[in-house]
């Protein structure tokens, strides 16, 4: 099929011809309402488009110098059913989309392995795999893993903790990021310290239990609301929980996921509970939502975009036959400080002379 022109994907997306190109351009979109980003790349993957500067740089390149693009790129959700239930990894998911793109290839394809829609995909019974993919979150049934080393030729994983794999790995320690978190909140003076989030084999809550251990703290049983799910549901009914259970309440609550953040801040004003005066929050990723809440929610930022960009130059070099040996690569955590943590009321700083 030819190539479709951005004039013709402004015209099936319903948007001007700027909007396209800055979409596809853009590090993160961030001008563009979120539907409008959704409707021009869901148009972009259904025509298969690629850059025309990408098509005259592989005409023009040597046969040595070019990767083959004999198929799209799939992204393969580890831990969610959709997308939108896990911003963060929409977001990784939009960079990769973007920088393949700007590659030559194309993101044709995602799925997610819990997704009843593609249970053949997961029996074995569809061999129309076959190509290269990046996964997006821990995985934690081996024969998912075993059938997905079966049907792609080429696999990166990216997440915040490593996986028992010969794969590809791009890291952004979670570990590391919950331990600043929490780190944070007890260097403002707070004690009782809160935790929403998975617990069952869950780094965040390892790393928070283990920071508070080391800084001589012991967290109360009732500050600690375990969710299924590191979502908004799950931040939602976990500080729900806290409301219920939680005596004393606690001074702050690290949360592990935005998203799960965001929907708790929700809760604990429905309870007229006030932020940062009364309750202080952090939790980890940075999503673009976080900024825009009422308190802006303090984060440990990991390189959305850096995530998806390094993950499809690694899986680019699989592709072209660049590199046989698997890579570990860990990106750096960084603390954004906005308006969700204060001290705790009549803290006063204890000075040792």
């Amino acid at each position: 099929m030819p190539n479709v022109t951005l004039k013709e994907i402004a015209g099936k997306a319903g948007v001007h011809i700027s909007t396209v190109s800055r979409i596809l351009n853009s590090p993160d979109g961030s001008f563009a309402r979120k539907e409008v980003q959704d409707r021009v790349w869901a148009v972009v993957k259904e025509c298969s488009y690629v850059p025309n500067q990408s098509a005259r740089a592989l005409r023009q390149a040597s046969p040595k110098a070019r990767a083959p693009k004999t198929e799209p790129l799939t992204c393969i959700l580890g831990r969610t059913r959709r997308m939108e239930d896990n911003p963060f990894f929409e977001q990784v998911a939009r960079a990769i989309e973007q920088h393949a793109l700007q590659m030559g290839y194309t993101v044709g394809f995602s799925y997610s392995v819990i997704d009843p829609d593609h249970k053949a995909l997961l029996t074995g019974g569809d061999k129309g795999g076959k190509g290269s993919a990046v996964v997006l979150g821990r995985l934690d049934n081996a024969r998912i893993i075993r059938f997905l080393e079966q049907n792609y030729r080429n696999l990166v994983y990216i997440g915040r903790s490593p996986i028992q794999t010969d794969w590809d790995q791009v890291i952004c320690d979670g570990y590391e990021a919950s331990q600043i978190a929490v780190e944070h909140l007890i260097g403002f003076g707070h004690k009782q310290i809160g935790y929403i989030g998975e617990t069952g084999s869950e780094t965040r809550y390892r790393a928070y239990l283990e920071t508070m251990e080391r800084n001589g703290l012991e967290p109360l049983p009732c500050h600690i609301a375990s969710c299924d799910q590191n979502s908004a549901e799950g931040g939602y009914a976990g500080a729900d929980a806290l409301l219920k259970s939680a005596s004393p309440m606690p001074t702050a609550v690290f949360c592990a996921a935005d998203i799960s953040a965001i929907a708790a801040m929700r809760r604990f004003k429905e309870a007229k509970i006030r932020i940062p005066t009364e309750l202080s929050m952090v939790s980890i990723d940075n999503i673009t939502l976080s900024a825009y809440v009422s308190p802006m929610l303090t984060t440990v930022g990991m390189p959305i975009v850096e995530l998806g960009n390094i993950a499809v130059q690694a899986l680019t070099d699989r592709v072209a036959k660049r590199r046989k040996i698997p890579m570990k690569i860990i990106l750096p955590n960084k603390l954004v400080r906005r308006e969700s943590v204060a001290a705790p009321r009549g803290y006063v700083e204890d000075y040792t002379i």
